[in-house]
């Protein structure tokens, strides 16, 4: 039951951004979207051996449809500066690291002209999650955990980017610069964590996708910069598959 529902679900968001296009890409979109509904169960009706084949080859095949069809709604004008996004159970029929990828290949670009730096992690060459760093340097002011400057901008577009990605949670960690003693700076870090926490949740992330949040001090430093330099009052969000 779950499957036929995240099936309506693809095929709903799917089948809307398929309005405008040819005849032929709006078929690659609905079937795309089918896949994504019912993953690899679409090979139950073969026997063993026979369904393995065809699961791996169906799952190919709609990974190459989802790229395509991305692909090409990201060139259209009208959704310039948009993030493009997938819809439910996609990530049961295409993967943790195909779908981790096609958010990230989605993102990152918007993501930086926010201000915020977006990175892969993986494990035995397959992504297993993103982390979008926010600059501190617009974000925070020493000593505060409130927003300021392109600090509210970057939540909001962090939003949009989970919204398109249903099926993914978020954990949260926020560090302070190295000046005054380190309970203040621990604190200090919990406290915008918790900031970022209010504001993804205030623009639609439910409360269900948010993982940890944690205050790390200045424990952490970007790499390559003096712990003491402002660019480490930062937030940063792991987003890793739902499931």
């Amino acid at each position: 039951m779950k499957q036929i529902i995240s099936g309506i679900l693809s095929l709903s968001l799917l089948s809307t951004i398929s309005c405008g296009l040819s005849d032929n890409t709006k078929r690659l979109i609905l079937s795309t979207s089918i896949g994504c509904g019912v993953g690899l169960a679409l090979g139950a009706v073969y026997d063993e051996a026979q369904r393995k084949k065809d699961s791996k080859d169906k799952k190919n095949d709609i990974q190459r449809q989802i790229k395509s069809s991305l692909a090409m709604e990201k060139k259209k004008p009208q959704n310039k500066g948009k993030i493009v996004g997938l819809g439910a159970g996609c990530l049961a029929g295409l993967g943790t690291g195909f779908y981790l990828n096609t958010m990230y290949d989605n993102m990152a670009e918007e993501m930086k002209k926010q201000g915020i730096t977006l990175t892969k992690s993986e494990r035995g060459g397959e992504t297993v999650a993103l982390t979008a760093t926010m600059d501190g340097g617009i974000a925070f002011e020493d000593g505060k955990a409130d927003l300021k400057g392109k600090g509210k901008e970057n939540i909001d577009k962090l939003a949009e980017a989970l919204a398109a990605y249903p099926e993914t949670k978020v954990n949260i960690s926020g560090h302070a610069n190295k000046t005054g003693s380190e309970d203040l700076n621990l604190s200090l870090s919990k406290d915008r964590a918790v900031t970022a926490k209010n504001a993804l949740t205030s623009n639609g992330v439910e409360n269900k996708r948010i993982g940890t949040i944690e205050g790390l001090g200045s424990s952490s430093p970007l790499k390559g910069v003096d712990p003491k330099d402002g660019s480490n009052r930062r937030v940063e969000v792991e987003i890793v598959p739902a499931s």
